[in-house]
């Protein structure tokens, strides 16, 4: 393993025997490492110093005041899109029934079961070769 790695995880976290035998051979043998120990010790000091404890003031009701407007803009739009589903479902059922109600009255009408009668389109007796001659009364 890299001594370097070794020496920035020797701050994080016990090392194993081996690699903290491995670090103190180095560091003994090393002038340069055994500065960068110093300077890392001193930022990890400067840096532990400098960090503030606490958020700012007025940072919980900042947060709690970006909260409420959304959850506030997204009711009112789960209110608006709950209530044209409600209202659209209700207007569905009331269509459905009054197709059913007119075709069944269609049906009961004409005493004949089938798409026509439903349809209330006037069934005609007629052959096909009847409606050929009244497609062409002209030509004769």
């Amino acid at each position: 393993m890299n001594i370097k790695k070794l020496l920035y995880e020797s701050f994080d976290r016990n090392l194993s025997k081996s690699d903290a035998k491995k670090l103190d051979t180095a560091l003994k043998k090393s002038g340069n490492l055994s500065k960068e120990i110093n300077d890392i010790t001193l930022f990890r000091e400067i840096i532990a110093r400098n960090t503030q404890k606490d958020f700012s003031p007025g940072f919980e009701s900042e947060v709690l005041r970006k909260i409420n407007s959304r959850a506030i803009k997204g009711n009112y739009q789960n209110v608006f899109f709950n209530s044209l589903n409600t209202a659209f479902r209700k207007l569905a059922f009331a269509v459905i029934i009054f197709i059913i109600i007119t075709l069944s009255y269609n049906i009961g009408k004409s005493g004949n079961i089938s798409f026509q009668s439903a349809m209330g389109i006037k069934q005609q007796n007629t052959s096909l070769a009847d409606d050929f001659k009244y497609l062409f009364y002209f030509y004769n």
